[in-house]
């Protein structure tokens, strides 16, 4: 056919056009994230920004998982789940607030100190390592602060100049020793003996690790003469924290991984600040919604109040291989089981509880052994308490922890 006018030209584009959104629509992507916390949130934002043409869903129990809401609590007051604190090295929460335009000063507080208390008061307090000078942290080492202090001025300069990275772990260890308050200086020298078994373990070779995997951390400590006080009053608590269970319960190379990763392989990156006003529902999680909820951004979907009930997934005659098809959902605020259907993925960022409520539910992923597996995990109950005070209490540290009380 030869078009001869322009109308017939006009009338051949738009036959064009049509034909090119019937193909985009067939070859369109559909994936659910399921799951709206930062797990949930990152697989969304992931996908939306893979240039995959796919049309992404989030859905999750919460009334309003966007954070525009604030999940209330029946006194009015503000309920969230999960940390508040975000450390110095969190990338992706930094380049989060670069990528909305957040100016972090206005969403964090300053990186703050901690304060550990036990019955006897206060046991211990981390600094902030990036604000830390030469003469805040020798200053306060008996005997070999000055000669040390010496040596590093020499070096940097002054007792104003910031403390120096020094190798891990011995820079964790001399910034922290002057903040043991309370703990002998006999006690904290003993800590020597855990630091050459995480040097043991994590530098050593597989068969080394499955030797120190065998052995609790109990056996870790008595083995390394570390100080009954320094494990009472440090290093228990810090695990009961960190790890929810007591040395006796835990493997020797688990512990050295968290003390290792979660306070020695970075001075600095220990360092803590806080949501400066509102939740991080309100602060972060509504800001990235509404960006990823833009067409131009992906256009991700929403649902919030639906509980997952069921996945069924199919095997493609075409490759042999599993997929998720369909999620069936209780919507919590019609009563009105729903679906999706169609799908071409699923991603189930879920926790323990969760994901044991969907697989018990889904016949098709209970078969699997990687789904029954994950099911069967166990989780560590954590009761959340937020007191809510009448009036300002002031306090040495925003964050304390407190221990045997």
């Amino acid at each position: 056919h030869e078009n001869t006018n322009g109308s017939d030209d006009q009338i051949d584009d738009s036959i064009s056009e049509e034909s090119t959104d019937e193909n985009e629509t067939a070859t369109r992507k559909k994936y659910v994230v399921v799951g709206g916390g930062w797990g949930g949130w990152g697989a969304a934002k992931a996908l939306c920004e893979s240039g995959l043409n796919a049309e992404v869903t989030l859905i999750d129990a919460l009334p309003d998982p966007t954070g525009k809401t604030p999940y209330l609590s029946k006194s009015g007051k503000p309920v969230e789940a999960g940390t508040r604190g975000f450390w110095k090295d969190y990338p992706n929460i930094n380049a989060l607030c670069s990528q909305l335009n957040l100016l972090e000063d206005e969403v964090f507080t300053k990186f703050t100190n901690s304060s550990f208390y036990s019955p006897d008061g206060l046991e211990a307090t981390a600094p902030v390592f990036s604000e830390a000078t030469v003469d805040s942290i020798l200053g306060g080492i008996p005997f070999v602060g000055g000669a040390l202090g010496g040596v590093l001025n020499s070096i940097g300069g002054g007792a104003e100049e910031p403390f120096p990275l020094l190798p891990s772990p011995l820079g964790q260890v001399i910034a922290t020793i002057p903040y043991f308050e309370r703990l002998p200086v006999a006690d904290r020298a003993s800590m020597v003996g855990l630091l050459l078994a995480t040097i043991d373990c994590l530098g050593g070779d597989e068969a080394t690790q499955q030797q120190y995997d065998r052995m609790t951390a109990h056996e870790l400590f008595l083995r390394f003469k570390i100080s009954e006080r320094l494990v009472n009053d440090f290093l228990k608590p810090t695990l009961l924290v960190g790890l929810f269970k007591p040395p006796e319960e835990l493997s020797a190379l688990v512990v050295m991984e968290l003390l290792y990763y979660y306070a020695l392989a970075h001075q600095d990156s220990f360092d803590v600040r806080w949501i400066k006003n509102g939740t991080v529902s309100d602060s972060l999680i509504a800001p990235m919604a509404d960006y990823l909820m833009k067409i131009e951004n992906g256009e991700l979907q929403v649902k919030g109040g639906c509980r997952v009930k069921q996945i069924s997934i199919d095997k493609d005659q075409r490759d042999g291989k599993m997929y998720a098809r369909k999620i069936e959902y209780l919507d919590t605020r019609s009563g009105e089981t729903e679906a999706m259907e169609d799908i071409d993925g699923v991603v189930l960022a879920l926790g323990c509880q969760g994901m044991q409520s969907v697989v018990s539910g889904s016949p098709d992923l209970a078969r699997l052994p990687v789904f029954s597996q994950a099911a069967s995990l166990k989780g560590i109950d954590v009761i959340s308490v937020r007191l809510w005070f009448d009036r300002r209490v002031e306090t040495r540290s925003p964050a304390n922890v407190f221990s045997r009380f």
